[in-house]
């Protein structure tokens, strides 16, 4: 992950360079983040821990193996074909090209199309038995209070549950951007991210606390995956966040398993130095690319700490590579001596990028009037003006057809490589 942490520094530099001038805050100091809070030692029926193993609700060891449902409740440039780009600007540039009306109607839309429940059918047909679900802070952010239940999140995830239920899949809810973000670019960050905002951590605790309130009693959730990838200032300042969250959770649930991530992209976990939940396991990430390296020797490291904590180590990303890469990372997930509890494919389906060093596993064909916006998207300063409303409005509502469970295209290289592990081949 070294090639990652050269990224993250240019990056950083990038936004200093943006803001100079502009006073930061400093992190809100909280002097209430010790305390643990315990799952009671009563038999649990949801899928949590067991020492070092993750188990199902009769205590038996399951290997979670999925997919990320990421580009549906959580939008991100990468899969749409139109490169490093958040929500907020993906929304603020399909305005400027078809106008706000159209760009709701089109956000609307892709709630409803872009993972039904084809989609989590062909998932458990395929084998896989559990879907990592990204989430943005705003699809619970247009109704309040939290706890009305009126934001048009709650429906999509109600749905979402109840289809993973019948087709018996299990669910990670993973909070990919929490409000102000969490680090850069996809994470959809503000001017003044999570880490430097005590309003923005706190409406993050509200949301996660209402959300184990009402799913408190869902079997078929397997895990709380609390941020993405977080990229906090310090380590002790994501121990300390993690810790009030964890404890506003165990207020009203008791019972699911809580996923925490690490730093440099879910790749360092040496922040945590003990246990901060007795149901709780660590969710590494693993990307490369820019070499071929399999990042064997950090897995090690991973595995020896969790080893150490007696706590489960689970994959929660990795792809974005080419076949080969994939098939040894696969392998190393499944060696019984690096002890990974499963691992989630990036991610179920995406515009392909047509280059053998980012494989996909089922494709979203891209049109041509598509890829004219999405590169409005992408542009540096801004869409062409060549781009009309008709247009954009056009290559929205092909994008929306073509990323239908129907229609999509499986990359038959990559399914064999990972149906090789499936329950059901």
């Amino acid at each position: 992950m070294r090639n990652l942490k050269t990224v993250r520094l240019l990056i950083i530099t990038l936004s200093v360079a943006l803001l100079s001038g502009c006073k930061i805050p400093q992190p809100p100091t909280n002097n209430n983040t010790k305390s643990q809070v315990d799952v009671p030692a009563t038999t649990n029926p949801m899928i949590h821990t067991k020492g070092t193993l993750i188990v199902d609700g009769n205590n038996n060891p399951i290997k979670l193996r999925g997919v990320l449902l990421e580009g549906w409740l959580m939008w991100n440039g990468t899969l749409w074909g139109a490169g490093l780009t958040s929500e907020t600007k993906i929304a603020n540039r399909l305005e400027k090209m078809a106008g706000k009306e159209q760009t709701e109607t089109f956000r609307t839309a892709i709630y409803n199309n872009f993972i039904t429940e084809k989609d989590i059918e062909l998932i458990a047909n395929f084998g896989f038995n559990v879907v990592r679900v990204p989430f943005n802070h705003t699809i619970f952010e247009d109704a309040n209070p939290l706890e009305n239940y009126k934001a048009r999140g709650w429906y999509y995830l109600d749905n979402l549950l109840k289809w993973c239920e019948k087709h018996k899949v299990y669910v990670i809810l993973d909070f990919h951007s929490v409000p102000g973000g969490q680090g850069a670019f996809v994470s959809d960050p503000d001017l003044i991210n999570v880490w430097f905002s005590a309003t923005n951590q706190q409406q993050t605790i509200d949301i996660w606390k209402a959300i184990a309130k009402r799913y408190a009693n869902k079997n078929i959730i397997a895990g709380y995956d609390l941020i993405n990838e977080p990229d906090a200032p310090t380590g002790k300042a994501l121990v300390d966040f993690h810790r009030r969250i964890i404890t506003e959770i165990r207020k009203v649930d008791s019972s699911h398993m809580i996923i925490l991530e690490g730093g440099n992209f879910s790749s360092d976990f040496t922040m945590y130095t003990e246990a901060l939940d007795s149901n709780m396991a660590y969710g590494f990430h693993t990307y490369n690319f820019f070499t071929n390296d399999t990042n064997l020797s950090n897995l090690q490291k991973l595995t020896k700490l969790a080893k150490s904590q007696n706590i489960p180590l689970l994959n929660g990303e990795f792809g974005a590579h080419n076949a080969t890469w994939i098939k040894e990372e696969i392998e190393l997930f499944e060696d019984p001596q690096n002890q990974v509890n499963g691992w989630i494919f990036w991610p179920w389906k995406r515009v392909s990028e047509n280059n053998e060093r980012y494989r996909h596993l089922a494709e979203i064909s891209k049109n041509e009037d598509w890829k004219k916006v999405t590169e409005g998207i992408a542009a540096l300063f801004g869409p062409s003006k060549d781009i009309t409303p008709e247009i954009a409005t056009r290559a929205m509502a092909k994008f929306i057809e073509s990323s239908k469970a129907e229609n999509l295209i499986l990359d038959q290289e990559i399914s064999v490589i990972l149906k090789k592990y499936l329950k059901n081949n």
